[in-house]
């Protein structure tokens, strides 16, 4: 199944073609792309799970799979670095996650917050980690969902990139769906934001229980429309990385 619409270029009209491309084959996709980059299994499954998103409610998949692979995935997988500060409201925990992609960053940080005993507020921080906003989309809906407790993502971003300003922003779920903005979620976690002039993100979960069903942040298996060239593009990377034969 296909179809076709039509876009205006610099030297006119152009026809871009749009396919059909079923959920499962997307984050196969980008699951493999990122396996042949270097990242384990566990990692390109969360990657895989975060394209197909960004790709069914922003059109963003081949976007979000090219920053997750713009990282240096041949540096070898080391514990992860983590010490801890001195904090009277709980767990707070700084992690170094210097000079590795941040998948493997955004997922260590929500390990290391949900790691808390329950009814304690956890924290973990880190300085200079950028992560795609597309890949905390996801991660945060299903990690709210299955742990049953608020997640509270503060990203800020230092300016010298065009799609960065000096800012704060939070991001949380709020009524089973994903909210966003920039006023404070509160004193406590303003105050524990990295104060730096770069990039630094800060994960708290919070003893407040949250009733979402994992059910509901699973995509609906109905094919995706896409782009050709994008998929031809996504698919092509995925060759990279070839399954043995039994």
């Amino acid at each position: 199944m296909s179809d076709s619409i039509t876009a205006s270029g610099s030297g006119g009209q152009q026809t871009a073609r749009i396919i059909a491309v079923q959920p499962r084959e997307i984050k196969e996709a980008a699951f493999r792309s990122l396996c042949a980059a270097g990242a384990d299994p566990v990692e390109a499954q969360e990657g895989g799970l975060a394209v197909l998103r960004a790709e069914a409610e922003a059109h963003a998949g081949l976007r979000l799979l090219e920053e997750l692979l713009n990282a240096d995935w041949t540096t070898p997988t080391r514990p992860t670095a983590a010490k801890d500060s001195s904090w009277v409201g709980g767990t707070l925990r700084e992690l170094d996650c210097t000079g590795q992609p941040a998948l493997r960053t955004a997922l260590q940080l929500l390990d290391l917050a949900a790691d808390a005993p329950d009814g304690e507020m956890s924290v973990t921080r880190t300085a200079q980690a950028r992560i795609p906003g597309l890949l905390w989309n996801d991660l945060v809906l299903r990690r709210t969902a299955s742990l049953g407790r608020r997640i509270i993502i503060a990203t800020t971003h230092g300016g010298e990139a065009r799609d960065y300003e000096d800012t704060t922003n939070y991001l949380t779920v709020r009524n089973g769906a994903l909210s966003a903005t920039q006023s404070p979620a509160s004193e406590a976690v303003t105050a524990l934001i990295p104060q730096t002039t770069g990039h630094g993100t800060v994960v708290v979960v919070l003893p407040e229980p949250v009733h979402t069903h994992p059910e509901t942040t699973n995509i609906p298996p109905k094919a995706l429309k896409m782009r050709e060239k994008e998929w031809q593009s996504m698919y092509q990377m995925s060759r990279k990385y070839l399954v043995p034969d039994a």
